[in-house]
C-alpha cells in the first residue's frame, strides 16, 4: 500500500493523484478566507453603529477598508494572504452571486403604487442616455485617444458609470421626510438603470471586440434581436417566474423557512434561466422584474405569519450582500492599485475633470426630458432636479462590471485599467463627496415642506407625550417597588426636558409662520384647505394600517388587501380634493349584467364549471372588498373624538367617509338581493376561515404561555392549517335554503327545541313589499316580528337608520316592548318577508331562559339608539366592538325586589329600577330605571323594581383604550387642556434656575 497523500502509479507508468487526496494547505487557507470574510462582516457592524452616531455614509466606509485591506495586504500576514486570494477572485462570480440579491431585495420592498405612477419618469432616466454622453466626455474633453480606448470602449466605460446605487442618499433624504414619491424616483431609477447599464454594457462590449475584429461580425438585425431579447425577453420571464411562485408560496401555511427559501430560490433560477439557458436574455432585468412582481402582487401572496419572518431574512441577506460586495470590491481595487502600471499622473487630473462632467451629464439627460418628467407621475420641483442629479452616486454593480472590463483579455490592457480606474474613483468621490454633503443640500434648498398644520399637529402629540410620561411616574411613585428611584433622574433619563424644550420651539415656529402671537394653546389651527388635507392624509393612513390589520389577521384575503390599499394610495394622491374612495374600488367590479351572463354560462356542458369558478371567485372578492372597507371605515368613525386636529376639519373629513360608508351598504345590499344564493356561500366560508384563523392565534398564544406543548400545538396547529387549505379548495353548493332549514340555522333560534321551534314555523307566512313601502310605523300595535328573505329594509331608531338585510330580525326591541312598535321601518327595496307571531315568540322567552337572553342582548342595539340620553359610552362603541363586548364582558341577570346588585365596572338596565344603599351627602340617592346605563359603582344597589339587566365583567373605557392605543392616536384633550399650565410653570422654574 502506498503512503497517505502519494500518487497512485499506472500500468502504464504514469501518476495519477488520488480522488481522496485534499491538500492541508488549501484547507487552511479557505479557513483564513472564512476568517477574513467574518471580520468584514464585524468590522461593518462597527461601522454601521458608527454611521449611526455621526450619520457618515455607510457604503464608502466599508469601500474605503475594503482598498485599506487591498493596499496594506503585504504587512496583514495570513489575512494578507486572504485577501490576495479574494482579490482574485473572478467579477463575474460577484454578479452571479450577489447583485441579483440585492436587485430582488431592493425592488420586493418598493412601494408598488407609487413606482408604477411613476414608471413612465423612470423609464425615461434610466435609459441609455447617460451612457452615451459619458463616452463622449472621455473622447471629447478628455482627449482620450484611440490607443487609449476608441469609441465604443467609450461608450463601454460610460454604461458602467452609468450604474447608480443612490442607497446613502435614499436613507437620508427618508430620515429627513422627503416624499415617498420623490424616493421612489431615485430607487427606481437606480434599479432599472442597473439592469440597462448591464444590457448597454453587454452590447457596447461587443462592439468594440467586433470593431477589433474580435468575434463574430455585428449586424443591424443581430443588434435590434439582442435588443429586443434583453429588454423584454428578460422582463417577461422575470413575470412569469413570479407568477407561479406566487401561486407556490400561497400554498405554503404556517412554514415560514419553505417561503423564505422559495423567494431565494427563485430569484437566482431566474437569473440563471436569463443568462445561461436558451433565453439568453439579461438576468439582472429578468430578477428587477421578478421582484416587481412580488412587490406588486406576491407579497399578499405569502401567508400574513410569515410575512414578517421572510423580509427579516431579506433585510439580513441584503446587509450581508451590501457589506461583502462593497469589501471585495475594495479589496480587488487595493490590489489593482498595488500592481498599477498603467495610469498616469495625468489621468488623475482627468478623474477630477470627469467627476465634474459627470454630474453635468446627468443633469443635461434630466434637464432634456423635462417636460415629460413634469407632464407624467409625480411632478418633480426645481429643489428636487437638483438634489435628483446630485445624489448619483456609484456603487456596487459599477466596480463590479468595470472588474469585469479589467479581467477581459480581449480588451487592450490600458484601457482594461482605465475602467477600474475611473470607476473607482467615481464611486469614492460620488459616496465620500455627493453622500456626506447632500443632506446639507437638501436643507439649503428648503425642498422638503413642513407646513404649520404638520408642526401643530406633532406638537400636539409631543404635549400628550409628556402629559402620559407624567401619569405613568405618578403610578409608578405609589408603587412600593420603586419607592428608592431617584425622580429627577428618572425625568432627566426619559428626555421631559428635552421634550418641553422641543413644544416651546415648535410654538415660537408656529407663530414666526403665522406671523402674530398665538394664544398659549394653539391646538385647534385653522380650518383651511391644509387643515382638510391633512386630516384626509391622517385618515387614510389609518385606512390603510386597517386593511393590513384585517388581513394579517385572516379577514380578508391577498386580492381584496391590495385593491384597497391602492384606493386609499390614489386617494392620498388627492388629499385636497373631497374623498371618493368607493368609486376606486367599483372600478374594479364586474357589472352585474356581466356576472348574469356568466350565471346563464354555468349551465352549459363544458364552459359550466369555468362559469361557476369565475362567479364564487369575483363575488367573493367583491363581497370581501366591500364588507371590509365598510368595517374599517366604520371603525374610524369611532376615532373621531379622539384625533387631536381642528374638529371642524376631522367631522367634515368624517361626513365624506359616512357617504362612502352609504354608497358601500348600498351596493352591498344589491349584491345580496341579486344573488342571494352565492352570498350565503361567501359567508358560509368567510365564517369557516374566521373560526379557524381565531383558533390558530387562540393555539399560538397558548403555546407563548406555556399551557400547550410542542408536541401538541404542532399537531392541532398542522390540523389548523390543513383544514385552512381544504377550505380554500372546498366547493360550496347554490342553495336558497328554505325558511324551514333557514330558521333551523338561526343564531337567535339556537338550542331552541325542534317541537317548539316547528310551532313558530308553523305561524309564519310570507309577505312582500315594494320598495319605500311601510312595514311597521311606530307607536302601532305590534302583531309579528319579521326575517328578512330577500331584499334591504331601513328601521328608523330614534336620529338613526339601521340598514338591515338577508337574514335580518325586524325586531328585537318590539319583542322586549309592550306591544307597541318602538321603530319604523320600510322597505329600500323590493323586499320579501317571513313574518312570526309575536304571542308566540313572546311564549317561547317564558319557557326558555337562554332564548330570552338572545333577545334582550340584541335589543341593546336598539335600545341605545331609543334612549340615547342614558346609554353613557355605549353610545359611543361601534356597533360590532359592542356586540363583541355584550359577548364577553357582559353577563344577563334577573333580580327580584329588595334583592341587592353590584355594578363594579358597570351595567344596563334593560327594565326595572335600582337605588344606592348609600346616600351621598351632596348628590342624595342614586337612582337608575328602564334603557339606562350603570357607571361603575364600588357599592351596591338595591332593587326597587323587579329588574332585568346586564352586569359588566369589565370596563368599557378600558376596551375603548386599547382600541385607540392600537392607532397610537390616544390624545387626553382634557387632561392636556388642564395641565398644561404646569408645563408652563416648570418651563419658566427650569428657565429662572439657569
Amino acid at each position: 500500500m502506498g503512503q497517505e497523500g502519494e500518487a497512485i502509479t499506472s500500468t502504464e507508468g504514469t501518476q495519477i493523484q488520488d480522488s481522496l487526496y485534499r491538500d492541508e494547505e488549501k484547507m487552511e487557507e479557505s479557513a483564513n478566507v472564512a476568517y477574513l470574510l467574518t471580520l468584514g462582516i464585524l468590522l461593518g457592524l462597527a461601522l454601521r453603529e458608527f454611521n449611526k452616531k455621526t450619520k457618515f455614509p455607510y457604503s464608502p466606509m466599508v469601500l474605503a477598508c475594503g482598498l485599506l485591506i487591498g493596499l496594506l495586504q503585504s504587512t496583514l500576514g495570513y489575512l494578507g494572504e486572504s485577501a490576495s486570494i479574494l482579490s482574485h477572485m473572478h467579477p463575474h462570480l460577484i454578479v452571479y452571486i450577489f447583485i441579483p440579491v440585492l436587485l430582488f431585495e431592493s425592488a420586493f420592498n418598493c412601494d408598488w403604487y407609487v413606482f408604477k405612477y411613476q414608471m413612465v419618469n423612470i423609464l425615461l432616466l434610466a435609459g441609455p442616455g447617460g451612457a452615451i454622453l459619458l463616452g463622449i466626455v472621455f473622447k471629447v474633453f478628455l482627449f482620450y485617444s484611440n490607443e487609449d480606448m476608441n469609441w465604443y470602449q467609450a461608450f463601454t466605460l460610460g454604461s458602467v458609470l452609468s450604474a447608480t446605487d443612490p442607497v446613502a442618499v435614499v436613507a437620508l433624504l427618508k430620515e429627513l421626510g422627503a416624499s415617498a414619491a420623490f424616493n421612489h424616483l431615485i430607487e427606481g431609477e437606480a434599479l432599472l438603470n442597473d439592469g440597462v447599464a448591464m444590457v448597454f454594457f453587454i452590447f457596447f462590449n461587443k462592439l468594440s471586440k467586433a470593431a477589433a475584429g474580435i468575434g463574430g461580425g455585428v449586424t443591424f438585425g443581430g443588434v435590434l434581436l439582442n435588443f429586443v431579447r434583453n429588454s423584454i425577453v428578460g422582463p417577461v420571464l422575470g413575470v412569469v417566474v413570479g407568477f407561479f411562485g406566487a401561486l407556490w408560496a400561497r400554498r405554503i401555511v404556517g412554514d415560514d423557512v419553505e417561503v423564505g427559501w422559495l423567494t431565494f430560490i427563485f430569484t437566482y433560477l431566474t437569473f440563471y434561466w436569463a443568462e445561461f439557458c436558451f433565453f439568453k436574455t439579461s438576468g439582472l432585468l429578468a430578477v428587477v422584474s421578478l421582484g416587481l412582481f412580488w412587490s406588486a402582487f406576491g407579497k399578499t401572496k405569502i401567508r400574513s405569519e410569515s410575512e414578517h419572518a421572510v423580509h427579516t431574512v431579506w433585510s439580513f441577506v441584503q446587509y450581508f450582500c451590501d457589506t461583502t460586495v462593497f469589501l471585495l470590491v475594495g479589496m480587488i481595487v487595493g490590489t489593482e492599485v498595488i500592481e498599477e502600471r498603467y495610469i498616469y499622473t495625468s489621468d488623475y487630473f482627468r478623474m477630477i475633470v470627469f467627476y465634474f462632467f459627470m454630474i453635468i451629464c446627468r443633469y443635461l439627460m434630466v434637464i432634456s426630458f423635462w417636460p415629460l418628467l413634469k407632464k407624467y407621475g409625480y411632478p418633480m420641483s426645481q429643489p428636487e432636479l437638483i438634489v435628483f442629479v446630485y445624489g448619483g452616486l456609484r456603487g456596487a454593480l459599477g466596480l463590479t462590471l468595470s472588474l469585469m472590463v479589467g479581467c477581459d483579455e480581449d480588451l487592450p490592457p490600458r484601457f482594461r485599467h482605465l475602467a477600474v480606474f475611473f470607476t473607482a474613483g467615481m464611486a469614492a468621490l460620488t459616496n465620500l463627496v455627493n453622500g456626506t454633503t447632500c443632506k446639507a443640500l437638501v436643507n439649503y434648498l428648503n425642498m422638503i415642506e413642513n407646513p404649520v398644520i404638520k408642526k401643530k399637529v406633532y406638537k400636539r402629540y409631543l404635549t400628550d407625550m409628556i402629559v402620559d410620561q407624567e401619569d405613568t411616574i405618578k403610578e409608578l411613585e405609589g408603587d412600593d417597588h420603586f419607592a428608592m428611584a431617584d425622580w429627577n433622574q428618572v425625568k432627566s433619563l426619559v428626555g421631559s426636558q428635552q421634550f418641553l424644550q422641543e413644544v416651546v420651539q415648535l410654538e415660537n415656529e408656529i407663530k414666526q409662520i403665522q406671523g402674530g402671537n398665538l394664544s398659549r394653546v394653539s391646538y385647534e389651527g385653522m380650518t383651511d384647505t391644509d387643515t382638510f388635507g391633512e386630516v384626509r392624509y391622517r385618515v387614510l393612513r389609518i385606512l390603510k394600517g386597517l386593511y393590513y390589520s384585517k388581513f394579517e389577521h385572516g379577514q380578508c384575503d391577498e386580492d381584496s388587501v391590495r385593491l384597497l390599499v391602492e384606493s386609499s394610495d390614489v386617494a392620498l394622491d388627492h388629499t385636497g380634493s373631497i374623498l371618493n374612495i368607493w368609486e376606486q374600488l367599483f372600478q374594479s367590479f364586474t357589472s352585474f349584467s356581466s356576472i348574469k351572463y356568466f350565471f346563464r354560462a354555468k349551465e352549459w356542458t363544458f364552459l359550466g364549471g369555468y362559469a361557476q369558478q369565475y362567479i364564487t371567485k369575483h363575488l367573493g372578492f367583491v363581497y370581501d372588498v366591500t364588507t371590509t372597507f365598510i368595517s374599517c371605515a366604520n371603525e374610524v368613525l369611532t376615532l373621531q373624538e379622539h384625533m387631536p386636529m381642528n374638529k371642524s376639519a376631522v367631522r367634515l373629513i368624517m361626513e365624506e367617509i359616512k357617504t362612502e360608508i352609504n354608497k358601500a351598504e348600498l351596493y352591498l345590499a344589491t349584491l345580496n338581493d341579486t344573488f342571494p344564493e352565492v352570498i350565503r356561500a361567501i359567508q358560509t366560508k368567510r365564517a369557516s376561515h374566521t373560526v379557524l384563523m381565531h383558533q390558530r392565534h387562540h393555539l399560538e398564544e397558548n403555546q407563548k404561555n406555556g399551557l400547550v406543548d410542542d408536541k401538541e400545538f404542532n399537531q392541532l396547529k398542522s390540523n389548523i392549517d390543513a383544514r385552512l387549505v381544504q377550505l380554500e379548495n372546498h366547493v360550496f353548493d347554490w342553495q336558497i335554503p328554505t325558511f324551514h332549514s333557514f330558521a333551523m340555522e338561526f343564531p337567535v333560534f339556537a338550542g331552541v327545541p325542534k317541537e317548539e321551534l316547528d310551532t313558530i314555523i308553523k305561524s309564519t307566512y310570507e309577505k312582500r313589499y315594494q320598495s319605500d313601502e311601510i312595514i311597521y310605523e311606530k307607536g302601532m300595535t305590534c302583531q309579528n316580528i319579521y326575517i328578512i328573505q330577500k331584499g334591504n329594509v331601513i328601521d328608523e331608531v330614534g336620529s338613526h337608520q339601521l340598514k338591515k338585510g338577508l337574514g335580518s330580525l325586524l325586531s328585537y326591541a318590539n319583542l322586549i316592548g309592550d306591544g307597541k312598535c318602538m321603530t319604523t321601518a320600510k322597505a329600500a327595496s323590493e323586499t320579501v318577508l317571513h313574518s312570526l307571531n309575536l304571542n308566540v315568540l313572546k311564549s317561547l322567552m317564558q319557557k326558555s331562559e337562554a332564548f330570552e337572553q338572545k333577545i334582550y342582548v340584541n335589543s341593546i342595539e336598539y335600545l341605545i339608539k331609543l334612549y340615547e340620553s342614558q346609554a353613557g359610552p355605549l353610545g359611543q362603541m361601534e356597533q360590532k366592538r359592542l356586540g363583541t363586548f355584550l359577548r364577553q364582558k357582559a353577563q344577563f341577570r334577573k333580580f327580584d325586589v329588595h334583592s341587592n346588585v353590584e355594578f363594579m365596572f358597570g351595567g344596563y338596565i334593560i327594565k326595572g329600577e335600582i337605588q344606592s344603599c348609600i346616600q351621598d351627602e351632596n348628590e342624595g340617592v342614586e337612582r337608575y330605571n328602564d334603557y339606562c346605563y350603570v357607571p361603575p359603582r364600588e357599592n351596591d344597589f338595591n332593587v326597587t323594581k323587579a329588574l332585568i339587566c346586564l352586569v359588566f365583567d369589565d370596563a368599557i373605557d378600558m376596551i375603548k383604550q386599547d382600541r385607540l392605543e392600537q392607532f397610537n392616536l390616544e390624545n387626553h384633550e382634557e387632561i392636556i387642556d388642564q395641565r398644561f399650565s404646569r408645563i408652563d410653570v416648570q418651563q419658566q422654574y427650569q428657565q429662572q434656575e439657569l
